[in-house]
């Protein structure tokens, strides 16, 4: 979408300015980020709010803070965007105005009324809603992007919202299964219940049972007086979201297929059934249909699961949306540190574009990052922009300081560190009680904590 004219810049907004002027707000900003027209009405809040700090200078910062900017840098509209001022919420539409074919400008639309009735004609679209549990911490409106692909994906997984079957999520690392897992359960009737993850590539195999179905008092040397619930009964009334099912051992996955047909679970060391109610999400970045024929896991199980299912595109099939994940991210960083970029350059716009994205949105993330750093303030140039697979490095750049995704061997080492470590926390450094706790002979906890250098 954009603007287009042959006539004065600012004259041709001022009309549209007035005719806005009982619902919201209009700022024309030129190229050079520039305010050449305000709306009456928004003029009038800001004063109200600002008193006599209503410069130009505070004018232009505040137009700026919208994100206008990336609109004029990139010539990409930005539509439905919330903003904030104060307590009040706002919603934007920021969109580049061209003249002669030539990009002259942008325009700031902003909404002060009936935000709700916005975000409800967003959804005739097929778009989802905002937040509705202030607990969750994600919803559809935090998946940035509108391309034709993620916007298939966020329509599919809004239509699995509506049902209570359990969901599968497929996608490649770093694509965000985990936030759509979020946005389904906040969508969904069960959104002011428990969301409850646990990674199955993340947890031992001779802690999995305890972990998913809990364990009772005295169920094993070293347990908990009372004894500790788990994330199914930690779940009850919401959603469990299983990630990296395809890790999930074959053991455990037949004590997950009964749980699937019976709805019931029996603590380790229990003698009683508990019902529990509980919606199941699970995600993985392999081909579980491989692994079946491989006899790594099971058909029935599978199709218990996948009832219904979404696929999230990788960042590769939706270059489009990467200036829009950008921006998201810069004004993360700049929130979160001591910089002040305000957005990518044409030229560092295209060399993120011509990327493939081997890690997806979150190698995009830790790029957009590392640039900001580099930058530190204003726009970031293709020399701030350094991938993360790149064979040769800069001189300059700190190697450790590049977090790149761990191996299956560096992955399982993490997790059974964590795993130790919160065992000796538990029984206050005991390591009798803690080898104990995690039922291992002591010669194999001594081996374990040597090799993970916790000696």
């Amino acid at each position: 979408m954009e603007l287009e004219s042959h006539a004065s810049f600012s004259e041709v907004y001022e009309w549209i300015g007035h005719a806005l002027n009982d619902y919201g707000g209009i700022i024309v900003v030129d190229a050079r980020n520039k305010i050449q027209f305000i709306s009456p009405l928004l003029k009038t809040y800001l004063t109200r709010t600002w008193g006599n700090d209503l410069s130009n200078d505070a004018l232009e910062k505040f137009a700026l803070s919208s994100g206008i900017r990336q609109v004029i840098e990139t010539g990409m509209p930005q539509l439905g965007r919330p903003w904030h001022i104060g307590s009040q919420e706002l919603v934007t539409f920021q969109l580049p105005a061209f003249q002669d074919k030539q990009l002259v400008g942008a325009v700031l639309l902003i909404a002060f009324k009936q935000v709700e009735a916005i975000f409800h004609h967003k959804q005739g679209f097929g778009f989802p809603q905002a937040i509705k549990n202030p607990n969750i911490k994600y919803s559809f409106d935090s998946i940035i992007g509108n391309s034709l692909a993620i916007v298939k994906a966020k329509r599919v997984a809004w239509d699995i919202a509506t049902t209570n079957f359990p969901a599968f999520i497929f996608g490649e690392t770093g694509t965000g299964k985990e936030l759509f897992a979020h946005a389904i359960h906040n969508d969904s009737n069960r959104n002011k219940g428990p969301f409850i993850t646990i990674n199955c590539a993340g947890i031992p195999d001779s802690l999995i049972e305890s972990e998913l179905f809990g364990y009772e008092a005295g169920a094993f040397t070293g347990a908990k007086a009372h004894g500790k619930p788990g994330k199914f009964e930690m779940a009850d009334g919401g959603t469990l979201f299983l990630a990296e099912i395809s890790e999930l051992s074959y053991n455990s996955q037949a004590k997950l297929l009964r749980f699937l047909e019976q709805r019931e679970i029996e603590r380790v060391g229990g003698t009683t059934v508990k019902t529990i109610n509980v919606r199941i999400i699970s995600a993985c970045n392999a081909d579980l249909r491989t692994a079946i024929k491989q006899g790594t896991f099971r058909e029935d199980l599978y199709y218990r699961l996948n009832v219904f299912s979404v696929r999230v595109p990788p960042l590769r099939e939706r270059l489009e949306d990467v200036a829009a994940l950008s921006f998201h991210f810069i004004t993360r960083f700049n929130q979160e540190s001591d910089t002040n970029v305000t957005a990518l350059s044409k030229e560092a716009l295209a060399k993120l574009m011509s990327h493939d994205w081997p890690g997806n949105v979150r190698e995009l993330k830790n790029t957009v990052q590392k640039a900001c750093l580099h930058a530190k303030v204003g726009l970031i140039r293709p020399e701030d922009i350094q991938f993360i697979n790149s064979e040769l490095l800069p001189d300059d750049v700190n190697v450790y300081d590049i977090k790149e995704r761990p191996n299956l061997k560096e992955a399982r080492l993490e997790a059974e560190r964590k795993v130790i470590l919160d065992a000796l926390e538990e029984t206050g450094g005991n390591k009798t009680k803690a080898c104990q706790l995690l039922n291992l002979s002591r010669t194999t906890f001594y081996k374990k904590l040597k090799e993970l250098e916790l000696t």
